[in-house]
């Protein structure tokens, strides 16, 4: 397999994917087991007792530099397309894919206590920094005449993708009571299990395709690495812990001096509410058989007949990059393959403005791998009205995706059946497509603790008189 080819294949795993963090749901008061993935402190004083969730599927699929056409987004015009059109004005070009399925999950209510279990199976790619001249070399070959003989660099290129499986135990509760507020903290312990990972980081690449045979490498800096699940009788080719970590202030409507929820009834009515979390700490360390390689290449380096380089297994890929790039190896005594999670800030804020209409503001902010490998989860910031009763809910969430893209989608829960988007706008307007999005759960909920019910009240019995007199005769008697 080629060098390039191998940024390639990376590129396009992360474009056949097919989510980001579902905030069409994210503020709900009758869905903890879907809000406790932004904000582990939310299960508590929700208006849930228990939520079962069955399964449940997100997709996200985002990417600079391949587009559909708006005027083609039919069955009719997908078929007449013969190429996939490229926008060059997008450099650096950048992709990002999260894929999410949500097997059996339970989140209940010991009142002013929250637990909850999830099992999950993700993949998560991410790709950025990628050049113009590389973006020729995705679209039309590593032998594109026009970058042919002319000094190329590439700064800062992260390209990584990471597939595991995770069971997850959470943990919220009410930490401090003042007048009509109240502080909730919760936590998400996640035992990760790591099936494949591939990373690489080029902080510095300079080089020129001479011909169709020779390329030059003049300085190579950085680091890769990636496992063989091809090699392993098991899929389970790494372990890890990751943590999800979260509080809320909520000011309710009423006072909450001595305020438990569903002990044995609950509101869980408030004004507003504000949330701050820190999501997906940690790591999956792979066991072998893998390959990883620190770098720092300053001297002149010729790969022949590159064009034609092949490599059958992750071995010889591996024997591909030091035997052509004359790569120092620098891991020492210990030789570590470590993946990192895509960890992020979010901070939440959601209003209720009465007659069941709330709006929630969200910023969350992927944190960069600069000197290792692993995912950035990609940032956004969001406004997403909706209309919550117990039964029905809907929304409309607006968002600019890594603060410039503009999205917006619509999520519909419908008693413990949810689905959305959170970026249709470019289906519904016909705009140029560059990403896709779509979630769904399939659920059991029960709203109130079985001990909670209204008693109605009995009519007052309609006592009899005792006649202690005779009756008067009627009139036809006398």
């Amino acid at each position: 397999m080629k060098l390039t080819q191998t940024l390639i294949f990376i590129f396009l795993l992360a474009n056949s994917l097919a989510g980001q963090d579902n905030i069409g749901i994210a503020g709900s008061s009758h869905a903890p087991a879907n809000t406790v993935l932004i904000n582990p402190s939310s299960i508590v004083d929700s208006r849930v007792f228990l939520d079962f969730n069955l399964i449940g599927i997100g997709a996200f699929v985002r990417n600079d530099l391949v587009y559909i056409p708006g005027k083609q987004i039919s069955m009719k015009g997908l078929s007449a397309l013969t190429e996939v059109p490229v926008n060059r004005k997008n450099d650096p070009y950048a992709a990002y894919a999260d894929v999410i399925v949500q097997g059996p999950s339970l989140v209940f209510a010991v009142k002013k206590h929250s637990f909850g279990f999830h099992t999950a199976a993700r993949v998560s790619a991410d790709v950025r920094g990628i050049p113009k001249a590389m973006g020729y070399y995705i679209t039309d070959g590593i032998q594109y005449p026009g970058a042919m003989g002319v000094q190329q660099q590439v700064k800062n290129l992260r390209a990584n993708a990471l597939g595991w499986g995770e069971l997850g135990l959470s943990y919220g509760t009410i930490l401090k009571s003042d007048g009509d507020a109240i502080w909730q903290g919760g936590i998400t312990a996640k035992r990760l299990l790591g099936v494949a990972g591939v990373g690489l980081r080029l902080d510095d690449w300079s080089y020129v395709v001479s011909d169709s045979t020779h390329l030059e490498t003049s300085v190579f800096r950085g680091e890769y690495g990636f496992n063989d699940p091809s090699a392993s009788a098991s899929m389970i080719n790494g372990k890890g812990w990751g943590f999800d970590l979260g509080m809320t202030y909520k000011v309710r409507k009423s006072n909450s001096e001595g305020y438990v929820p569903h002990d044995p009834c609950t509101d869980g009515d408030y004004r507003y509410k504000i949330g701050f979390s820190i999501l997906d700490i940690g790591r999956i360390k792979f066991i072998g058989p893998f390959y990883r390689n620190v770098f720092d290449q300053s001297e002149s380096a010729q790969w022949e007949e590159y064009a034609g380089s092949e490599a059958d297994d992750a071995a010889g890929l591996d024997s591909l990059f030091n035997s052509n790039f004359n790569l120092v190896e620098q891991n020492g005594n210990e030789k570590k393959f470590n993946m990192k999670l895509p960890t992020a800030l979010s901070a939440q804020f959601d209003y209720n403005f009465g007659h069941n209409i709330y709006v929630m503001g969200i910023a969350t902010i992927g944190l960069p791998r600069k000197n290792s490998l692993g995912i950035q989860r990609a940032s956004y910031i969001g406004v997403v009205p909706r209309f919550e009763i117990k039964r029905l809910e809907f929304s409309m969430p607006l968002s600019l995706y890594e603060w410039k893209n503009p999205q917006m989608g619509f999520a519909v829960r419908a008693n413990s059946i949810i689905i959305g988007s959170d970026n249709l706008a470019a289906l519904l307007f016909k705009k140029n497509v560059y990403g896709a999005d779509i979630y769904f759960n399939l659920k059991y909920t029960i709203f109130k603790n079985w001990k909670c019910k209204t008693k109605k009240e009995k009519p007052a019995p309609i006592r009899k008189k005792l006649i202690k007199t005779a009756l008067p005769c009627p009139d036809w008697e006398k």
